[in-house]
């Protein structure tokens, strides 16, 4: 994936737990974003590790936030200091062409 994004914006990702999550995630922090990613739980090691061990590896960063989709009071907070959105659906493919077109 071939993308420019300002590396001092902040970028929240929803469903940070799932597959399409994960690997927007991966590209991000690669790139030296800051993620705000939203979970379920940000306390279960078993589903949250691999985020973790994104932002220990650098040089971007993944914070966690605990959020349910289904109560938007819930992402109130998120939405004040998040520049861009990639919202993972469940029937919903991303691809690399979709983001060379929006980006």
């Amino acid at each position: 994936m071939n993308f420019q994004i300002e590396q001092h914006k902040k970028v929240l990702v929803t469903g940070g737990t799932g597959f399409i999550a994960g690997w927007i995630i991966k590209q991000l922090v690669e790139a030296g974003v800051c993620v705000h990613a939203t979970v379920r739980d940000p306390d279960n090691e078993e589903k949250v590790a691999h985020l973790k061990k994104l932002s220990i590896k650098g040089p971007g960063e993944v914070i966690l936030f605990k959020a349910d989709l289904l109560k938007p009071e819930s992402l109130i907070l998120l939405l004040a200091v998040v520049v861009l959105f990639f919202i993972r659906l469940r029937h919903f493919y991303l691809n690399s062409m979709i983001l060379r077109k929006i980006f």
